[in-house]
């Protein structure tokens, strides 16, 4: 009698199974909303990685005013610098050379620091653009037309040698001369300016191309990038003070390589001549270059 009753809860779970993969059922999903899963859908990213690499370097090559020589000059510096100090302070080839590559990243961490003041600077405009042509596109339901007229009101009174190419002209130019797919020109704005209320706009943007019903939610976007506005002062204060501490810190931890050269020079021998102590000094190294990247990601403006 057992056995029948398992054969039957065997054959009632495979017939189950076979009804949940005929019909593409999942009993454990979480509900989702129909809005958010659209958008997840059509909002999905759509630039290479490759592509979203040269906007950002181009984006910060503009904030800081700096040109692809000059960062390559930079690079070049760094490493040079980088492979010196290797030398000075491990006396090793091997350790010099990986303390170059570690610095090899370090221009671009300045020009992201340094550019963090421009940003800010584009930012306390960015709302009121992105209210003129929230209200724009509210009127004439069309996306290029609207960021057309706030272009042509931005460079309405100004001379042609005066005027400053922004994301949004080159965004009309592309989407007039180069690829007319407004999708794709949207993700390429939302790249070249990094604010995370702006790429909501954006993706919100991409939604109101396909259905135009939504265009009225721009505008709650716009007053939460307004209300954020004041956490900014805070995060700077914040900023300077973690890099200070960070320095410090990494600082404080190379010192005392060159201190053991002096004070017990066989130590210093067995950290950079055996394969234990050169272990130990690359994890110093990348410790300290991730350590970098991580303060970097921690003190970006808060509504970046």
């Amino acid at each position: 009698m057992n056995s029948i009753h398992l054969s039957l809860m065997l054959v009632f779970f495979l017939v189950s199974l076979a009804l949940f993969l005929l019909f593409k059922l999942n009993p454990f999903a979480v509900e989702q909303n129909p809005l958010k899963k659209r958008r997840l859908h059509l909002a999905g990213a759509k630039l290479k990685t490759a592509e979203r690499i040269a906007i950002r370097l181009r984006t910060l090559f503009r904030q800081t005013r700096c040109t692809r020589k000059k960062f390559l000059m930079m690079m070049l510096t760094a490493a040079a610098g980088g492979f010196l100090a290797g030398m000075m302070l491990f006396n090793s080839p091997d350790l010099a050379a990986v303390t170059a590559a570690c610095l090899l990243p370090a221009p671009y961490i300045y020009l992201t620091i340094k550019s963090a003041t421009v940003a800010r600077e584009e930012i306390e405009g960015l709302e009121n653009t992105m209210s003129v042509i929230t209200n724009a596109y509210a009127s004439c339901d069309d996306i290029v037309k609207a960021i057309e007229l706030y272009v042509e009101e931005k460079n309405r009174y100004l001379p042609p040698h005066l005027r400053t190419i922004t994301p949004f002209d080159e965004f009309v130019s592309e989407i007039k001369y180069i690829n007319p797919n407004i999708e794709h020109g949207l993700y390429r704005l939302s790249a070249k300016i990094r604010n995370r209320y702006f790429a909501e706009w954006t993706k919100m943007l991409i939604l109101c191309h396909h259905d135009r019903r939504l265009k009225f939610a721009l505008f709650p976007i716009v007053k939460a990038m307004n209300d954020a506005k004041s956490m900014q002062v805070e995060s700077d204060g914040m900023m300077v003070r973690v890099w200070r501490d960070y320095l410090l810190t990494a600082g404080l931890m190379f010192s005392v390589i060159p201190l053991m050269r002096f004070s017990n020079a066989e130590w210093f021998s067995i950290l950079t001549t055996t394969a234990v102590g050169k272990l130990l000094v690359l994890l110093m190294l990348l410790t300290a270059l991730g350590t970098a990247f991580y303060v970097l990601r921690a003190t970006k403006p808060a509504n970046r």
